[in-house]
């Protein structure tokens, strides 16, 4: 402080021209020099100084800039020499105010982008604030550059592998444990605090009929609106954004709320988006390589993919309809129907990541929005569009071969009710059209037991079937996808045995319900029995026959010999390096034990299948005959 004051006594005899920017340099390196800290604050607060040292920034801010806060913006000043730090971060917050602001602009983004340090990071944003409000409507496109630069930051952090390949319900009341996780949210966080004031101020200087009347040019509302959908994407909707009312409310909620939120109070009206997915999916545009956009898109930054990620909008969907946030923002007016067609093309972005999580956000979604529909009914007519083509193939992906089971559960369920939402022509369209193209037997099995549960109601509820139920639909479907082995007697029993299982209860019960042939059924009866009936039989026959031999082999020991082994072991896809001791070698008693048990398990399978068989032909000959007798 006695450096300061010679200073102030020496300068205050001087004419104040002869102090010059040049010497403020001076005088701040020496006072950090000599840690007189609350002497820099001085020279920009006390009364005979502050008004000439603050003007002086216009001039040497940057060289203050390069001179005092870089080198002493880092992590090991921070933890080492913290007033230092403040000190550093407190006279960048003032270049950033009375500064160059072209200039430091790009440093600042230089500084994001580059620095590693999160307290960097938030001392960088809240300079960057200031900078971008002293600009305000001016030059859109600055504000764009940073938030471009504030993204790529954020997306360049380091993240658990895990997060790719999904988590449950308890591994992901955890994920916020993590060191990387919990740094991630510092970061949103900081984020959260830096944009809050701009929005503010975007908002105070909007007109009412800019309400009304939604400008979707580039303006610095709409490049913030892509920017803050654009944050809830990945990394962020890769952790539990999932509520419930046992949970407490975690940081990954609060964040990707208040980013909902704020992104709504852009768009007033939360579904003035709904429609971008079907105008990117359904109508392309070509490429303008001269401008970098999308034909015509130039004119609305809510089509350039690059500005709003289709994933990210399907996150702010999923956060407004299935979280609720700004629910109520929502108008009346919208149509249930049209909610759930023009979601599904999120829906389907969804499904086409390979990341789990997304794949629960998608499904959730669809879930939410069925809900919607209540009494209404998707039109058969609907099917034309493709997106209900792509739903259900992506959705019969997840429930046959995804690897957490409460995603297969909860797909399970959607697929039913999204099938019943149809109309009578649209569900047989929709059952017709997977049972022709899934290629998993067990969701096989489970559309043809569907299928059979909507005409078993109608025979109750309809004096007359609808023509998808009987005739020439009902035809159509029980001889080409459901009584139908895909290689006659040859077919892998043990592979399709669900199909096949579905198959049988279905001709069962209708050959009990259906005496009358309300559904068509005993017109076709004897080309089920000669293309499936016949088939089975003879199939049983040899499968069996094939695995009693094979099981006495086994047993006798007669498959010793490791190479046979090895052939054998592969034929019935068991993994030998399961089968193997702790010194390499093969395990012939263990393999013998796990082969045996396989062979049993098989065999009771087929014994399940010929039982269902013979009480299926007992019905089929016990209605025949009660037929025969009714015509006597």
């Amino acid at each position: 402080m006695e450096y300061l004051v010679e200073h102030q006594q020496l300068t205050s005899d001087k004419p104040a021209s002869q102090m010059g920017a040049k010497h403020l340099v001076e005088l701040v390196k020496q006072l950090i020099k000599e840690k007189q800290y609350d002497g820099v604050a001085l020279l920009f607060t006390s009364e005979t100084e502050s008004e000439r040292n603050v003007d002086y920034l216009k001039t040497v801010g940057i060289d203050l800039y390069h001179d005092v806060c870089i080198p002493n913006l880092t992590t090991q000043v921070h933890e080492e020499q913290l007033p230092l730090y403040n000190c550093a971060e407190e006279l960048l917050y003032l270049i950033a105010t009375y500064g160059p602001l072209e200039e430091l602009l790009l440093e600042l983004l230089e500084l994001i982008e580059e620095q590693k340090s999160e307290y960097v990071f938030s001392s960088s944003l809240r300079a960057l604030q200031e900078v971008l409000l002293r600009m305000g409507e001016r030059k859109p496109q600055v504000l764009e550059w940073s938030l471009n630069s504030i993204h790529t930051r954020i997306e360049g952090l380091p993240l658990p592998k895990y997060l790719q390949e999904g988590y449950d319900k308890k591994q992901g009341r955890l994920l916020e444990q993590n060191a990387q996780i919990e740094k991630l949210l510092m970061h949103y966080i900081t984020l959260n605090l830096f944009y809050e004031p701009l929005l503010n101020d975007m908002l105070s200087q909007q007109r009412p009929l800019e309400q009304k009347f939604f400008d979707t040019g580039i303006n610095r509302r709409n490049v913030l609106c892509c920017f803050l959908i654009q944050m809830l994407g990945k990394p962020l909707s890769l952790l539990d954004l999932t509520a419930d009312q046992r949970r407490t409310n975690t940081y990954t909620i609060q964040c990707a709320r208040k980013l909902t939120d704020s992104a709504t109070r852009c768009l007033v009206d939360p579904l003035r988006l709904l429609s971008v997915g079907e105008q990117r999916v359904r109508w392309k545009r070509r490429l303008n390589g001269e401008k970098g956009v999308h034909e015509m898109s130039s004119n609305n930054i809510f089509l350039i993919e690059e500005k709003l990620p289709l994933e990210s909008l399907a996150i702010y969907f999923y956060m407004v309809f299935v979280e609720e946030v700004s629910l109520n923002s929502v108008p009346k007016i919208y149509s249930p129907l049209y909610m759930f067609e023009s979601s599904l093309y999120y829906v389907n972005e969804l499904l086409a990541h390979e990341e789990p999580p997304l794949y629960e956000r998608a499904l959730l979604l669809a879930r939410r929005l069925c809900d919607k529909l209540s009494t209404t009914k998707i039109p058969a007519i609907s099917l034309q569009l493709d997106v209900h083509k792509n739903f259900c193939n992506s959705l019969c992906n997840v429930v046959g071969y995804s690897s957490q089971n409460f995603l297969r559960q909860i797909g399970v369920k959607l697929l039913r009710q999204y099938i019943l939402q149809f109309d009578d022509e649209g569900k047989y369209l929709v059952l017709k059209n997977l049972l022709r193209t899934v290629a998993h037997h067990g969701i096989s099995g489970y559309l043809a037991i569907l299928y059979k549960d909507l005409v078993a109601n109608a025979l109750v509820s309809a004096e007359e079937l609808p023509s998808s139920f009987s005739g020439k639909d009902f035809h159509t479907i029980f001889l080409q996808y459901i009584c139908r082995l895909p290689q006659g007697a040859k077919t892998d029993l043990i592979e399709h045995a669900d199909k096949v299982i579905s198959s049988l209860n279905a001709l069962r019960f209708f050959a009990i319900k259906d005496l009358q042939n309300r559904t068509g059924l005993w017109d076709i009866m004897p080309e089920i029995e000669k293309q499936f009936l016949v088939p089975l039989r003879k199939g049983l026959d040899i499968s069996v026959a094939h695995y009693n031999a094979e099981l006495k082999r086994v047993e006798c020991g007669l498959d010793a010999e490791a190479e046979a082994d090895r052939k054998n072991l592969e034929i019935l896809d068991i993994k030998i390096t399961n089968a193997t001791t702790e010194s390499g070698k093969l395990d012939t008693e263990l393999t013998r034990q796990r082969k045996t048990e396989i062979l049993n398990q098989n065999l009771c399978t087929f014994d399940l299948i010929r039982s269902i068989l013979g009480r299926t032909v007992e019905c089929i000959e016990s209605a025949n005959r009660m037929s025969k007798s009714a015509v006597i």
